[in-house]
């Protein structure tokens, strides 16, 4: 998996860097069976017009996976940087969500039949008894 982070118009700092690295990772290693993702995080400074407004804060998380060509991609704002991160990685997180529950449903009945027939090898049907 790779993660870029890119910071606009805020100072990088190293415990905002393992920060979101923590979080995307936590959730990219639960949900996603891909090993191969392509992980973008951008985080900016967005509207401070004036000196005496408080910034807002953009997150923006894009997932590309290797093996399909599915992008997932969320963006949340926030007048706090670590709320705007929380925000955005609790999006993703039901995003890859129901995307995963989608494919289980999906995929569901291709196994079914592997199981039926992996059960009749267990336990084969009995006999008719003929008279």
């Amino acid at each position: 998996m790779r993660t870029e982070i890119f910071f606009n118009g805020i100072h990088r700092s190293d415990y905002v860097n393992d920060f979101i690295t923590d979080k995307v990772e936590l959730i990219t290693d639960k949900l996603m069976l891909d090993k191969d993702l392509h992980v973008v995080v951008r985080v900016e400074k967005d509207r401070e017009r004036t000196s005496t407004r408080s910034p807002v804060f953009q997150c923006e998380i894009t997932v590309k996976s290797g093996v399909s060509d599915r992008t997932f991609k969320v963006v949340k704002q926030d007048r706090n940087l670590f709320r705007a991160i929380v925000k955005s990685s609790d999006a993703l997180k039901v995003l890859l969500g129901k995307s995963h529950d989608r494919l289980r449903q999906e995929n569901r009945h291709l196994r079914a039949p592997e199981v039926i027939d992996m059960l009749s090898e267990i336990n084969p049907p009995a006999p008719i008894a003929s008279t």
